[in-house]
């Protein structure tokens, strides 16, 4: 067990007093989804994990994610049972959780694959859990929410004439400025990718269908000088580019199609910063919601990150790439130019909010041996709850009650009305974070505005944390430290 990760998150979900009371999760059995866990065999060698981890293959080649996952499940129900299966593209994660369950029969099942972006509503990997749902009733599953907070535009296909060189075309105008583009901030250094989905392709999970015409996605400086371009008659595309100058470089964003050839439904359009973990790039024209997570079926718990490290006085501030909530779609559907009918909705998701940072055995700088390393973001909150959830059934609290007793006893982290209070004399209590009453208050616009380069608003945030406003100090640390409109500044974001 690596213990000085335990106990920091053990504390916090205050599992110590399960313990205390010989609830070790015995006699459970936990699946886990992951893209890899190519270390194993080190692993288990070195009693870091146990040797009768059920494997059904490894992910050879995607990484050892699984293998941290598995660490947090076991650091916090010791004595539970695990199993992995190597995920991947949706058919291949909902497959694996079938398997956990058919063949491994297990009671939680737990991954953190989510699709980099969200492009339509539900998910081919929702629908496939909402099938296994409806199944499986006494079977438990914990998803991550997404560690790509933010950064996406989404509308119905609204052209505007563009010229381009010596060319007249008609651009998307996402948002309510009417431009014909969309602006994007990226600062110094920074490798970036820019994404671009249609509604259309939930119809095709497999693939995706002409659209009748080729959809061209493009990015330019403010100049107008091109600087990457695709192509494709499938309106599913990607294109990567780096800023390459000393400065944060703005951005311009087209998609440009022949107006006639579209079919109808929504355009979603993301940015996300790349090379250090995905993390999003804030468009200037953005919907409420968030990009990143595929938990939209009912009774698929999502599970957010917050900073361990930042409590005062049971509060945690939320991890500033994790997906906040809610997940909610607007799509709606064109025809010849006119609007036709509109939907809107929204999903309570994430669910909970738990610590990260568990310290886990990774891979040595040298690539020789292990050290003891923080796993952060929602692939490491979701395993954390996982493994609270395998302490209250080794208790022998019901399945169906398990989502309302984490609901019902966690510590709410700001003042809204209605959320309940810790109930400290419940004997199962074990506090799992909220992350929808996470507030960062007057911080966050500012934090917004000096993501996409705005100086005056980083000089704010910079007074508001030299005042000793906690959350202040956290932005702009993180700012500082993932080089969001500022320079990347490790000793700034230390301080």
């Amino acid at each position: 067990m690596t213990c000085q990760g335990a106990s920091s998150v053990a504390h916090i979900l205050h599992v110590t007093r399960l313990w205390r009371a010989g609830d070790e999760g015995q006699g459970i059995r936990v699946g886990v989804i992951s893209g890899g866990a190519k270390n194993f065999r080190v692993l288990a060698r070195n009693r870091i994990l146990p040797n009768d981890v059920v494997r059904f293959g490894q992910g050879r080649g995607r990484g050892d994610e699984g293998d941290w996952m598995l660490q947090v499940v076991h650091d916090i129900a010791p004595r539970a049972q695990l199993a992995f299966c190597p995920g991947g593209a949706p058919r291949q994660t909902v497959a694996c959780a079938k398997r956990l369950i058919d063949c491994f029969h297990a009671a939680i099942v737990v991954d953190d694959i989510n699709p980099q972006p969200v492009f339509f509503v539900p998910t081919a990997k929702a629908r496939g859990y909402a099938r296994l749902l409806q199944r499986h009733l006494q079977v438990l599953f914990f998803t991550g929410a997404g560690n790509n907070g933010g950064g996406y535009c989404q509308g119905t296909w609204r052209p505007q004439a563009v010229c381009m060189g010596a060319r007249r075309l008609d651009a998307q105008t996402f948002g309510a400025s009417g431009r014909p583009y969309d602006r994007l901030w990226v600062s110094p250094g920074a490798q970036a990718v820019v994404l671009l989905g249609t509604d259309g392709s939930a119809a095709h999970p497999g693939g995706c269908s002409s659209t009748g015409g080729p959809t061209r996605l493009i990015v330019t400086d403010r100049a107008g000088r091109m600087l990457a371009e695709t192509l494709s008659e499938c309106p599913l595309m990607h294109v990567r580019l780096r800023n390459n100058g000393a400065r944060v470089a703005h951005w311009r964003v087209y998609v440009l199609r022949r107006h006639r050839s579209w079919l109808g439904g929504a355009m979603k359009l993301v940015a996300s910063r790349t090379g250090l973990g995905v993390s999003p790039l804030w468009l200037s024209d953005h919907t409420q919601g968030w990009a990143g997570s595929s938990a939209t079926s009912p009774g698929l718990m999502a599970v957010a990150a917050v900073d361990p490290g930042s409590g005062d006085h049971g509060r945690y501030l939320p991890e500033a790439y994790a997906n906040g909530g809610p997940q909610c779609w607007h799509l709606g559907g064109a025809t010849a130019g006119r609007p036709s009918g509109i939907a809107r909705g929204c999903i309570r998701q994430p669910v909970f909010a738990a610590p990260d940072r568990t310290q886990v055995a990774m891979p040595a700088g040298n690539a020789r041996g292990y050290r003891d390393k923080p796993f952060t973001g929602d692939s490491a909150a979701s395993p954390a709850a996982a493994g609270a959830a395998a302490l209250l059934l080794a208790k022998r609290v019901a399945p169906q009650e398990i989502e309302s007793l984490l609901e019902h006893t966690a510590r709410p982290q700001g003042a809204v009305v209605g959320w309940t209070s810790p109930r400290e004399r419940t004997p199962r209590t074990v506090f799992v974070l909220r992350e929808r009453v996470m507030n960062r208050g007057a911080d966050q616009p500012l934090f917004i505005a000096a993501c996409g380069g705005d100086e005056a608003a980083a000089r704010r945030l910079r007074r508001h944390a030299r005042a000793g406003d906690p959350i202040a100090q956290s932005l702009l640390g993180t700012l500082c430290n993932r080089g969001w409109g500022l320079a990347p500044d490790p000793r700034a974001a230390h301080a």
